[in-house]
């Protein structure tokens, strides 16, 4: 079987080697094409399976351009974008590797969504299973508002994260420290939280001031960002949930619960 790979973007320059690494054959096909590649439309004709890896808002108008065939299969890997992106295809397919990849080319340990039919399903779990990677099964077609919340929960746990480690950096700066060492003073423990709870789960894994129940430490911290000119909003929000998975996880009393709830009154 032979697998065109239309755009080269950073997940094409990821799959492409996995691919050719677990023994696929495998063509580029690029508008300029390099040594070896070709034109998008012959590398089309020359396929099997057809993965469209350009950008997400580019999938549909790239689609209509594609010479396609009679039993040719076409997938992109855009967990936000509906199989109707691929509709002038004979067949759809989505295959979402939940990876970052900036800076990391490796897809393998990585969870894969898989959005195919019962045809094609069972080929593609193999082919991620080849890759390295663990295959998901999600519905298809997949329901606009279910894709929505897919997204969302993967971007949450990528990018928003960010928004944490921002305000972080932040305290750290108007402790007086320098700015620079806060990411990798700081990322480590984030590092742990995540190791911590893939070993004994959310609730688990809670700590600071919320799983001690110490108002005391928290209601500093509340005054620690007025001084640094941050709003308390993505704190209160945070400790919130927070206090949700310490009572899940039964370490505090009525009392302990009652005063932080008090204290976290916007």
């Amino acid at each position: 079987m032979i697998h065109a790979v239309v755009g080269y973007g950073r997940l094409a320059r990821a799959l492409v080697p996995a691919l050719q690494a677990a023994g696929e054959e495998v063509v580029v096909g690029r508008r300029s094409p390099g040594v070896g590649e070709l034109l998008p439309g012959d590398a089309t004709r020359a396929a099997d399976w057809v993965w469209l890896t350009v950008p997400d808002d580019h999938i549909a108008a790239t689609a209509t351009t594609l010479p396609w065939r009679a039993g040719q299969l076409a997938l992109h890997c855009s967990g936000a974008t509906s199989l109707a992106a691929l509709a002038p295809a004979p067949v759809a397919a989505g295959f979402h590797p939940l990876k970052l990849l900036a800076g990391d080319a490796d897809l393998a340990g990585a969870y894969v969504g898989i959005e195919a039919d019962d045809v094609y399903r069972p080929a593609l779990q193999a082919l991620a299973r080849a890759l390295g990677l663990v295959p998901l099964a999600l519905p298809s077609p997949m329901a606009a508002q279910a894709r929505a919340a897919y997204h969302a929960a993967a971007n949450l746990a990528a990018s928003g994260v960010l928004a944490v480690l921002a305000d972080a950096q932040a305290l750290w700066a108007a402790a007086g420290l320098a700015p620079t060492d806060a990411l990798p003073a700081l990322a480590p423990l984030s590092h742990g939280a995540l190791d911590t709870a893939l070993a004994r789960g959310l609730a688990g894994a809670v700590s600071g001031p919320i799983a001690r129940g110490d108002v005391a430490v928290l209601t500093r911290h509340l005054h620690a960002l007025a001084d640094a000119g941050l709003d308390a909003d993505l704190l209160l929000a945070l400790a919130r949930r927070q206090l949700v998975l310490a009572e899940a996880a039964g370490r505090l009393d009525a009392a302990q619960i009652a005063a932080l709830r008090a204290c976290l009154v916007a």
